[in-house]
């Protein structure tokens, strides 16, 4: 799978569903700081109807406390599906974490010179 960069970061098209089933695809920012699986905003998570796990909270790099829903659902990323914990905050970024490509089994080829991002499968 090939993605895009846009000012200078890597993104790629994932697709997500919640109980409705009907998947939405979505354009990720692949963060290779984020060692979790996915980050929804609100205004993208409620329509998709995922399910309430629970509520984590984390420090932020500032110090403060973030606090956020924790729910399941399913991604779907260059044709393997799988069910995953997904954060949701208020605002932020659609972030895509090197937990879940790990989950996936994907290699993460970023080429930076050229404007190039693609997962590869492992196997």
């Amino acid at each position: 799978m090939v993605g895009t960069f846009e000012n200078d970061s890597p993104y790629v098209e994932i697709k997500i569903s919640g109980i409705s089933k009907q998947p939405k695809t979505i354009k990720a920012l692949v963060d290779t700081g984020f060692n979790g699986y996915l980050t929804l905003p609100y205004a993208e998570a409620f329509p998709l109807g995922l399910v309430l796990f629970g509520i984590q909270s984390s420090t932020l790099a500032d110090g403060s406390l973030s606090h956020y829903f924790v729910c399941i659902g399913t991604v779907e990323v260059d044709g393997k599906s799988i069910e995953t914990t997904i954060d949701i905050q208020p605002n932020c970024n659609v972030l895509l974490g090197t937990k879940l490509l790990k989950l996936l089994g994907k290699i993460l080829v970023v080429d930076v010179m050229n404007a190039k991002v693609e997962l590869k499968s492992s196997n």
